[in-house]
């Protein structure tokens, strides 16, 4: 089938038995996923609740139900052949474009030496670049660029796929002294159900295009799942009932990356994850069978070359490859050689580093439940003093390579080495890393000691820094503030709150709209009208696009109209991470690079779950965090300060969520034994396996994300997450404890205080009927302009027919909203107005509510029936007596009759006499 210009194999329509995969019937076709292939295993029932048992019953959420995604095809030989490998990946009507470009590292200098191109080689940061683009064409859009073009910066959500493509491949991928970079571009993307997840399909075309440089194949998945329990695999567009959504990537028995957002407790999330893991199956066998299919061609093609060429062939011949190997193989001896010598030297030294004192003295095996570092408890190392006293190590590992002697087989090429300026400071920092590495394993599994000096010998590895809140910690003029402090990792957060068109406009093309209010508009009056009419101008509510695929809002300037907030970030997360934070001068130009934007979608996901909806609670909320001290896990203490500062603007958050991180530090094999440590610093998550970074409420989670060095087992990540879990609820009864301490008692029980800061902008809702909204804009938007400038407030239009009046002066709010009433409101059973009285009459008084939207109050509602009786001059007196002409009162309507409309009305409160 040809397809985009691209040969893509069909497959047959049979079903096969698992693990087999169609053959190729050209070179140009790699391989075929068949659909009926078995792309998941069963998983197990959980047992647990989360927050919201009234809506969802996860005690019942097992996963049975999954819609599989479409079939995935990977081909080759077609496009872009003068790369080092391209790979089109399809899924459905999906289609990525995945390249592998190397070129030898132009600042790596080269050198005769074996051990020194060893030691440089191994030194090095794995020169990795990953560059995923999300191409407009394949959405049918037009780029609103300047010049309408794909080769922009990337924006935030290109950003975070690269991350996550970046951060799978990574831990596999071998080393080398090449620089090496991938691109994946999305050529064809579907805003329907029709095609597959595209960052899924990326990163297994990316691991197919790798498959040479990587120690073992990747598979990703992408699951979505649905409020009833059902998982869709790999679907392009999310669901409008999913509760979560998880990007795993693994290899055959481990995971290497993981993503998560939504809100699922932990039993039903390591259920999910298992799922994930058994989904990749099908995709790793498909890749191992392409990578055995190109071997053989490739070792086909060479043969001929070769023949070609008049040379004999390589059958049996493998001088070159062994020579090559033995050179390694001297370089690695020589190495574990100088290793060994350091660690006898200073090994002892480098234990002490990470707070072994007593070396006779053996950590518990048994974890023990988490707890927070008292002030009772030893003060912990700074971080400062522990650089110190790794620099002071460093400098004595170089001392001892000068003094180092080698066999006397290695000597000379130690010789060699040695006449290398540059040779012996590469391999000390090389030693040092290994060491420390090494040490800091040991610390923790064998003697349960921490960097910092944390806890005893017992917990020491479940036990979190000290933590230290304030809210608020700015004036009242700031809407919502705290400082959070965790050991030397300090965040400032703050709430800003304010109308919806403050929100942040979406402008990514691959997002669809999905907004339920466009089913209600069809039953709209204009819709039947004919078309050219210029009546439809008069009743509009929004334009829409031919292809009916996205909003085409009316300018704000003339209608006032920010839609339903569909087309906008209402609440959103801005994290700052500046130098000085480390101790470190800024170096070019201040912004969010990768990791800024990384760490802040992360906390933003984390939140976004437990924020209220917009219709109660119809503000649009700016987060923020600035990060004044980092010593690790600052992503995760933005979660709790910004937390704090919600409760503290007044926010009516669902639950309150705290995050931590979890690493790890494991043996040299995977025989060894392993520790998970609870809270890791900086050094530890350098130095350590794993960033496990988890969020959410005491019941569940909101959000995670999974960093490693080498690949984990599955039952370490599942053990991890319930860890959290625990480290978790002792936080949030601590940030419980001291809130309400410093907050004076305005937030108590994590609970948001009852009202809003005096500062914080006010907003009253009128409800309208959506036909006369012409009223209320009026012509070129002149009247909602006037009311805005008059009364010093924000109107934002709904296409519901909500008006939402912001403003800072609440007697202004409510100004406004008895003038937007007066235009476009209609009197309401049970609705509550300020009237004016126009007339008194014997049987009551006239009552003007809107304008030109009188009621009467009958005498009745006005005194006492009994009064009424005894009075014998009339019942006029007794109206003027409680009411005069003029006056301002507040009155209930009491029904409205749907005949000839006239209006009942009643006080809202008893009258007094008049004075």
């Amino acid at each position: 089938m040809i397809r985009n210009g691209l040969r893509i194999s069909r497959g047959l329509r049979r079903p096969r038995p698992t693990g087999e995969f169609l053959r190729p019937r050209s070179p140009g076709a790699l391989a075929t996923l068949h659909p009926e292939s078995p792309r998941w295993v069963a998983a197990k029932s959980s047992g647990s609740s989360g927050t919201k048992e009234d809506e969802i019953d996860y005690s019942q959420m097992n996963f049975a139900s999954i819609i599989d995604g479409p079939q995935i095809r990977f081909g080759s030989g077609k496009i872009a052949n003068l790369t080092e490998s391209s790979i089109v990946g399809a899924s459905g009507e999906t289609v990525v474009m995945a390249t592998v470009a190397s070129s030898p590292t132009e600042d790596q200098p080269t050198s005769s030496n074996d051990f020194l191109q060893y030691i440089r080689q191994q030194s090095s940061f794995v020169p990795l670049t990953v560059d995923y683009r999300q191409r407009h064409h394949a959405v049918g859009k037009i780029p609103t660029s300047g010049n309408r073009s794909d080769n922009r910066r990337p924006s935030d959500e290109e950003t975070l796929a690269g991350r996550a493509i970046d951060r799978a491949i990574r831990p596999l991928i071998k080393k080398s002294d090449d620089s090496i970079q991938l691109s994946c571009s999305i050529q064809a993307c579907p805003l329907t159900d029709q095609g597959g997840h595209p960052i899924a399909l990326a990163l297994n075309s990316a691991s197919v295009a790798l498959r040479d440089r990587l120690e073992e194949p990747i598979g990703c998945v992408y699951l979505n799942v649905l409020k009833d329990g059902t998982v869709l695999i790999d679907q392009s567009i999310p669901h409008q009932d999913s509760i979560c959504e998880l990007l795993y990537a693994g290899t055959r028995d481990k995971v290497v990356m993981m993503e998560f957002s939504g809100l699922l407790p932990e039993e039903n999330l390591i259920n999910l994850i298992e799922l994930a893991h058994g989904c990749v199956q099908p995709l790793l066998d498909t890749q191992k069978m392409l990578v055995d299919t190109r071997k053989s061609q490739q070792e086909i093609e060479d043969e001929a070359l070769r023949k070609e060429l008049g040379l004999p062939p390589t059958n049996g011949n493998q001088t070159s490859i062994e020579s090559e190997s033995t050179t390694v193989g001297d370089s690695e001896q020589l190495f574990d050689e100088i290793y060994d010598f350091c660690r006898k030297e200073i090994g002892e030294s480098s234990l002490r580093l990470f707070g072994v004192g007593d070396l006779s003295k053996v950590g518990s095996e048994v974890a023990l439940a988490p707890r927070i570092h008292g002030a009772t408890d030893p003060p912990l190392v700074s971080k400062k003093l522990r650089g110190r006293k790794e620099q002071m190590l460093r400098d004595e590992i170089q001392q001892k390579l000068i003094d180092f002697e080698p066999s006397k087989q290695q000597r000379d090429s130690y010789k060699d080495m040695m006449d290398d300026g540059g040779a012996i400071p590469t391999l000390a920092d090389l030693v040092h890393s290994k060491l420390l590495k090494e040490s800091m394993a040991q610390a923790a599994i064998k003697h349960g000691r921490r960097a910092d000096g944390r806890g005893d010998y017992s917990n020491a590895c479940t036990t979190i820094r000290p933590l230290s809140m304030e809210v608020p910690a700015l004036p009242d003029c700031v809407h919502g503030s705290s400082l959070f402090t965790r050991g030397e990792t300090q965040v400032l957060c703050t709430v800003t709150l304010g109308p919806p068109k403050d929100g942040i406009a979406i402008k990514d093309p691959y997002k669809p709209i999905t907004d339920p209010s466009k089913e209600a508009a069809k039953e709209l009056p204009f819709q039947d009208l004919p078309v050219g009419s210029l009546r439809y101008l008069n009743t509009q509510e929004y334009l829409e696009s031919d292809l009916n695929t996205r909003r085409v809002m009316a300018d704000r300037e003339q209608t006032g109209d920010s839609g339903t907030m569909k087309e906008r970030r209402r609440a959103f997360l801005q994290y700052d991470f500046p130098a000085f934070s480390k101790g470190e001068v800024q170096k070019g130009p201040s912004g969010g690079n990768r990791r800024e934007i990384g760490h802040g979608a992360l906390a933003e996901k984390a939140l976004l779950p437990i924020l209220p909806e917009a219709e109660a609670f119809p503000y649009a909320i700016r987060m923020t965090s600035e990060v004044t001290s980092s010593n690790g896990s600052s992503s995760m203490a933005t979660i709790c300060g910004v937390t704090l500062a919600l409760l503290d603007a007044g926010v009516p958050i669902a639950s309150p969520v705290a995050g931590i991180s979890v690493g790890l530090a494991a043996g040299k094999t995977e025989k060894d034994r392993h520790r998970l440590l609870l809270d890791i610093t900086g050094n530890e998550d350098y130095f350590g396996s794993m960033d496990f970074k988890i969020a959410g409420t005491d019941s569940a989670v909101t959000a995670f994300q999974l960093d490693v060095s080498t690949p984990l087992p599955l039952d370490v990540v599942s053990k991890a997450i319930l860890l959290a879990k625990d480290g978790r609820i002792e936080m949030l009864s601590e940030m419980e404890s001291q809130s309400r301490e410093t907050s004076g008692g305005e937030v108590s029980s994590l609970l948001p205080r009852s009202d809003l800061k005096d500062a914080a902008p006010r907003v009253n809702i009128v409800k309208y009927d959506p036909t006369r909204k012409k009223s209320l804009v009026g012509p070129g938007g002149a009247v909602i302009r006037q009311m805005e400038d008059r009364f010093n407030v924000s109107l934002d239009l709904t296409q519901e027919g909500r008006c939402l009046l912001f403003g800072d002066d609440r007697e202004m709010v409510r100004q406004a909203k008895a003038a937007v009433m007066d235009l476009v409101a209609d009197v309401e059973v049970g609705g509550i107005y300020e009237g004016t009285v126009i007339e008194l009459r014997d049987f009551g008084a006239i009552i003007e509510v809107l304008r030109n939207k009188e009621g009467l109050c009958h005498i009745s509602e006005l005194v006492e029936k009994e009064e009424i009786k005894r009075n014998k001059r009339g019942t006029l007196g007794l109206v003027n007596s409680v009411l005069r002409v003029g006056q301002k009162i507040d009155v209930v309507c009491a029904a409205v009759d749907p005949v000839q409309g006239t209006i009942r009305l009643k006080p809202n409160k008893k009258l007094s006499p008049n004075n």
